[in-house]
């Protein structure tokens, strides 16, 4: 036992930086894999996949190779960790293509997205706030790179410039369209009475009704940003990347609206003096 004891401390002793610094390397980009999926519904597999199908087998391949010991592990960590690609990439592809959408969202490759959209987003704020003295409900999602062509197929089409006027009337509690939400691409009015699926994000509890659901949900499944207004109270609400900012005032939404979409650094507010509420936070209910 005492040989056994003074062989491995002689082998730890001489293991060599470069393992020490590939192990290293190896947790940082799992650490930080697993950083970029919180709060997505699969972050509780992603986590025991990373353990069983990432950490486990690269640590005993290391190992095995660098000690000549564990052949016959090495074998069957080869083939299955070869078979276990495509399983991994087919369990957890909605998350990876969520984390591919907010990678396109970073600052580095945001600079490459920038529009001139000043207008589309004035119209946006003044209806929004309209809306919102008046206490009306209103769901207005913006697309991004991500299609949304799929919920504006299921949704009565319009085709119309964007206009405070035409977003006020569509959510009037006597339109038909009003209890959907409207989708604007390229700078138009494309759809309204769409619907979208839910979130089911175990952090919102019984925070938020239907509307800011919604609203989560499909910035969860896409790039889109997303105003709504709740009609219990009013309140402006942000939504983007599966997150939800509120209460919000003229210049916060104008601020938001510019950064996000419009892509520009400049935008005003700075992001420290929004008042954020995230959907980790309590608060009461909202539709």
């Amino acid at each position: 036992m005492q040989e056994l004891i003074e062989s491995l401390r002689a082998n730890l002793l001489a293991f060599p930086l470069e393992y020490v610094i590939e192990i290293l390397i190896i947790y940082l980009i799992i650490y930080t894999f697993l950083r970029f999926m919180e709060g997505t519904r699969g972050e509780g597999i992603l986590k025991g996949i990373a353990l069983l199908i990432l950490t486990v087998p690269i640590l005993v391949t290391i190992i095995a190779e660098k000690f000549n010991v564990l052949d016959r592990l090495l074998v069957i960590v080869k083939f299955f960790g070869a078979a276990a690609i495509p399983v991994l990439v087919i369990i957890v592809q909605p998350e990876l293509r969520r984390a591919l959408v907010r990678l396109g969202q970073t600052r580095i490759f945001g600079i490459f997205l920038k529009g001139e959209t000043e207008g589309m987003v004035e119209e946006i704020v003044k209806s929004a706030f309209r809306l919102s003295r008046r206490k009306i409900g209103a769901l207005i999602a913006i697309e991004r790179e991500v299609g949304l062509q799929n919920y504006v197929e299921r949704g009565t089409m319009i085709d119309g410039l964007v206009s405070s006027e035409l977003l006020s009337t569509i959510f009037f509690p006597g339109s038909d369209l009003h209890d959907g939400a409207v989708i604007l691409q390229k700078e138009r009015v494309s759809a309204a009475g769409c619907l979208f699926p839910l979130s089911d994000n175990p952090n919102l509890g019984t925070l938020y009704g239907t509307r800011h659901r919604a609203a989560l949900g499909i910035t969860e499944e896409s790039d889109a940003i997303v105003v709504v207004v709740s009609e219990e109270t009013g309140v402006v609400s942000f939504a983007h990347g599966g997150k939800m900012e509120r209460p919000l005032n003229v210049e916060q939404l104008r601020s938001l609206l510019l950064r996000f979409y419009a892509q520009l650094e400049d935008a005003g507010v700075e992001e420290s003096e929004v008042a954020r509420e995230t959907t980790e936070v309590g608060g009461s209910k909202t539709s």
